[in-house]
């Protein structure tokens, strides 16, 4: 007896524990529609426990198990450290810089979990540095014995910074800059890309809550949210040297972030518009918590 459906080899699920619940988002595999939306929700539930009964339940209904996932890591549970690359053979980096990071790590690094990402060199002093990714190795041990119990299939661990370079907007951004504003409740993630590679990623403490506040006599958070996006602009235009970014994508498109983005194309020199995360051919809508959960299931995918 077949219990589980074929069709689940067809798509690829991407997994994002917030603060409030879990996101998913699941993806059409197969080179038919690749990266088609086939349905996001938001799990409300808040603790390690009730997230993990909230995800066993919308697989089991769904009738999801065995179906490929990534995991997304809660920004709360990973730091990352932009250093400069060790003079060692590759065999030894992961070695060379969890050393690197032992003081900046608030436990014993013997208990870490530690990789690496290569950010792009830059043209002005030829320095290659690497973001480095670090977690108790307690901590990666709960998502993955979460994801175990749900019956789906782990085949990644990621962070929310490498999330948007899967976007079909980034995967075809090829010999120009791209920043990419994605914002929750309460906060908010910025990404620079430059010919599809990674070179900014940065989040801050502006969401749509604080946004919808606005008003036509003060509009002091507008400000406050454009003096962010400006100081990562500025730092990577004096750091890598390749010129001002030329457009911004803002996720998710609701009325407060329409007003928002209306007034900061005013006083902006860059083109801002909006994620279109449902423009293909039969793409569900993206629930609006389910950004990074989207870009974590379009890993692997060529679009």
């Amino acid at each position: 007896m077949n219990l589980f459906s074929s069709a689940n080899k067809d798509m690829q699920i991407g997994i994002d524990f917030l603060p409030a619940g879990v996101a998913v988002a699941q993806v059409q595999l197969g080179k038919k529609l690749p990266g088609r939306i086939l349905a996001s929700d938001f799990l409300p539930a808040v603790g390690q426990q009730a997230q993990a009964l909230a995800l066993q339940k919308w697989v089991h209904d769904n009738e999801l198990q065995k179906c490929a996932c990534i995991c997304l890591m809660a920004v709360h549970d990973c730091k990352i450290y932009q250093i400069e690359k060790p003079p060692v053979e590759d065999t030894e980096l992961v070695s060379a810089l969890t050393w690197k990071i032992k003081d900046l790590i608030g436990y014993d690094v013997g208990s870490a979990v530690v990789d690496f990402y290569p950010m792009p060199v830059s043209n002005k002093n030829n320095t290659q540095q690497v973001s480095v990714v670090a977690a108790e190795e307690s901590t990666v041990t709960s998502y993955v014995e979460c994801i175990k119990s749900t019956g789906l299939k782990l085949t990644a661990i990621d962070v929310h910074s490498l999330a948007c370079a899967n976007l079909k907007e980034v995967q075809q951004s090829t010999v120009k800059t791209l920043a990419i504003l994605s914002l929750t409740d309460s906060g908010g993630f910025l990404s620079i890309f430059y010919d599809t590679d990674l070179y900014v990623s940065r989040d801050f403490k502006i969401g749509t809550s604080q946004l919808a506040q606005a008003t036509s006599e003060d509009q002091s958070i507008y400000d406050a949210l454009l003096l962010e996006i400006q100081r990562s602009m500025d730092y990577f235009e004096s750091y890598y040297g390749l010129g001002s970014v030329s457009n911004l994508l803002i996720f998710p498109q609701v009325p407060a972030t329409e007003k928002m983005a209306l007034y900061l194309q005013n006083l902006s020199n860059f083109d801002i518009d909006f994620v279109g995360s449902s423009d293909a051919e039969g793409s569900a809508k993206l629930e609006s918590h389910c950004f990074h959960a989207y870009g974590a299931a379009l890993r692997g995918i060529q679009l």
